[in-house]
């Protein structure tokens, strides 16, 4: 929750409201978030709205596909042995089963291998290549990396290695002289779904849409665009979840994966598992494997068909996430005590933590970039040099700017909102000073773009409304969580609430004069010295108890159903105020 460090602006998107409202059966409010996310055909809207098993593509679509098939089907025939290498994040981790599960549910002769962050960096190299061949591999097969992989493609040539990369990453301009390459990055096969097409496909979903859980958790992990298909495989993925972990009618019917019962048991995930709960628990936990320790041992468990050995390697993954946890937290408030206290006004902000563990540099500068609002490399010591993760923020295009001053690193890369690199320990001051002098961020720039649905009081709205937000769920990026706004919100009385008296609960009066109740989970705190900055600790004080006050906010907010003894009503979530 910030102030004058945000810039609110309400989305006005024009759009045939008249047609959305009667073809669909939905509250102008509805039709309003549709046409802000340029849903605004009816094939879209039933799509977005409705996810279907019908929705998921044929893979057929995808150049290269069948032709990796045939290669490993004719593999499957001659008992080649078979290596997968993933990935050690969670949608690498999830790929890698969904491999392996399906081989060997083919009977493939196959195994797999997931690289050390740290020993072995990103992706498949030469090295794994030479490992491969003196163990008899006859065919790699790689997942969510290999695209850029010219050095390990050239090796697995010379040695007779058969090399099938499936990533879905951006294409570098020099690809590997692989034996196929399937990438959605490659150009599509240039046909349409028809009826027809439709009907003769669906026989080829419905193999793989029994991993569609993993496939959901893969693609929120990863944060990927949540429109079109990636939604569909979001959405059925989290009804599938919640069918098989927390239904009461469900049983166990052999499905149930033993290891990520365990997970969910033991991170105490007792209510229905959103999005939310996938990109904020089971996804660190599994990430947390590849940053602390070896990705390998999420993958064991999700392989692990003895509930004793599920639920130690669940076991693990959680206790390893606590520890990146609370590293996490230590060395962030290491780094803004630094900034704070040396005074640190850069636009680009450089932040040294020698002693931190290099894969979490990018999670910490994400944190820092959050609180700033500026673009933030976080370096650290490494066994031969400095290394380093930067987040950047809209408007700065964080490897563009890296490529004007290139000759400092030994290594680099990224995007424009995310980037990795190294470079030797008496250029980082050169890279501080050069990277600051090209930037041209104004202050406009580094203000949070806050962007509203609508600005409307919460009296706007009642439950039909509001349960249709439901329908937009799971959120993310290109698909965004309702954001709604409203000024002159008085403050009729103020509590604390929270095991540790942390949040807020408020009973509050909207621009019409409506009155209704608010819960605010930011940090109490921060809200009230806020608050007590601009109206005096004496209208604050008279807030808590109940009387008259002057307090009246401008904030953003997304209306929910709180049900209370059998009776419900509409409830705010505050989730900003401008002070």
């Amino acid at each position: 929750m910030m102030d004058c460090n945000e810039k609110w602006s309400v989305c006005n998107k024009k759009g045939d409201f008249g047609f959305i409202m009667n073809t669909f059966g939905v509250t102008a409010s509805t039709a309003r978030l549709l046409i802000n996310r340029d849903k605004t055909t009816e094939e879209e809207i039933r799509e977005f709205l409705y996810p279907d098993e019908d929705n998921l593509h044929p893979g057929t679509l995808m150049r290269n596909l069948k032709e990796a098939a045939d290669i490993i089907e004719e593999k499957l025939s001659s008992r080649k042995k078979i290596r997968i290498i993933g990935d050690y994040d969670a949608d690498g981790i999830m790929s890698t089963f969904i491999l392996y599960d399906a081989l060997k549910k083919l009977g493939a002769e196959a195994d797999f291998y997931i690289p050390d962050r740290i020993r072995d960096g990103y992706g498949i190299n030469a090295d794994m290549i030479v490992k491969a061949s003196e163990d008899g591999i006859d065919t790699v097969l790689t997942c969510d990396n290999g695209i850029s992989a010219t050095d390990a493609a050239e090796e697995a040539k010379e040695r007779g290695i058969t090399l099938i990369v499936t990533d879905h990453h951006e294409l570098p301009e020099i690809l590997p002289d692989a034996s196929v390459i399937v990438d959605p990055a490659v150009e599509l096969l240039n046909r349409g779904l028809t009826p027809s097409t439709q009907q003769s496909d669906k026989a080829d979903r419905s193999p793989y849409y029994r991993y569609i859980e993993y496939m959901a958790i893969a693609t929120i992990c990863d944060v990927v665009p949540l429109h079109k298909e990636n939604k569909t495989i979001a959405s059925l993925g989290l009804k599938k979840l919640n069918e098989k972990y927390h239904s009461a009618s469900c049983t166990d019917d052999g499905s149930i994966n033993m290891g990520l019962k365990a997970l969910i048991d033991l991170c105490d995930i007792k209510g229905v598992i959103s999005d939310h709960t996938v990109g904020f628990i089971i996804g660190p936990c599994l990430n947390a494997t590849g940053r602390l320790d070896l990705a390998g041992r999420a993958l064991h468990m999700l392989l692990a068909e003895d509930p004793a050995q599920a639920l130690k390697y669940a076991g693990e993954c959680r206790e390893l996430n606590e520890e990146r946890k609370s590293m996490t937290v230590s060395e962030t408030e290491k780094a803004l005590k630094g900034i704070e206290s040396e005074g640190i006004t850069d636009r680009v902000l450089i932040v040294e933590l020698p002693d931190c563990h290099e894969s979490l540099a990018g999670i910490i500068a994400g944190r820092i970039r959050e609180k700033y609002i500026k673009p933030v490399f976080v370096l650290t010591k490494g066994k031969d040099m400095i290394k380093g993760s930067g987040r950047s923020i809209p408007g700065y295009n964080m490897f563009g700017e890296m490529q004007k001053c290139s000759e400092l690193f030994t290594k680099f890369g990224g995007h424009p909102m995310a980037a990795g690199l190294s470079l030797p320990e008496e250029n980082v001051a050169v890279f501080r000073d050069k990277i600051n002098a090209l930037c041209t961020l104004t202050e406009e720039d580094m203000k949070k773009k806050v962007l509203l649905d609508a600005a409307v009081p919460i009296s706007a709205f009642d439950e039909k409304s509001v349960e249709e937000l439901q329908l937009f769920a799971p959120c993310g990026p290109e698909n965004p969580a309702p954001l709604f706004g409203d000024r002159n919100n008085k403050v009729v009385r103020m509590r604390r609430i929270g095991k540790n008296n942390n949040f807020l609960k408020m009973t509050m009066e909207d621009s019409k004069g409506v009155r209704y109740s608010a819960v605010c989970f930011k940090d109490a705190d921060e809200v009230i010295l806020a608050l007590s900055e601009k109206y005096g600790t004496a209208q604050v004080d008279r807030a808590f108890e109940g009387k008259d006050n002057d307090i009246k906010l401008t904030i953003s907010y997304v209306p929910e159903i709180n049900e209370y003894n059998g009776i419900r009503s509409i409830q705010m979530k505050i989730q900003g105020i401008l002070y």
